[in-house]
């Protein structure tokens, strides 16, 4: 999986392509601080990053909205910031590929906002351009 969620891998944290050391630790940081908010299994997690995402699964649901609020990608009403979103894509991801995936991204919604986090997230990563978590 590529990293452009210096985005979702914040949602399954696992190392971005280009980032710093300092931004690593933040990611990891955010993630822990996630987990405990939100009451998830670690391992949980760890299997939406591996593609086994339990959509029915409200802790991860929220996990996935705290992680991307904490990286700035969604916003505290729930919408998604699209010039955050766009500030993680990879240089190697090409701009247009990068707009189509945000562009498709920024549509999904839920019943609330860690229902939205959680189709945002799996969105990205089901276009496997970065990973978050």
């Amino acid at each position: 999986m590529k990293a452009f969620f210096a985005i979702f891998t914040l949602f399954f944290v696992g190392a971005l392509a280009g980032l710093t050391d300092e931004q690593k630790a933040k990611l990891a940081a955010y993630k822990a601080e996630c987990i405990k908010e939100s009451g998830v299994d670690p391992a949980v997690v760890q299997n939406a990053k591996e593609g086994k995402a339990d959509e029915s699964d409200t802790k991860l649901a929220c996990f996935s909205s705290c992680l991307l609020k904490k990286i700035g990608i969604m916003n505290a009403d729930g919408t998604i910031n699209e010039e955050v979103a766009r500030s993680k894509v990879p240089d190697s991801v090409p701009k247009d590929k990068a707009e189509e995936i945000i562009n498709e991204c920024k549509t999904m919604k839920g019943a609330n906002d860690c229902e939205t986090g959680l189709k945002v997230m799996k969105c990205y990563m089901e276009k496997k351009t970065f990973s978050i978590l």
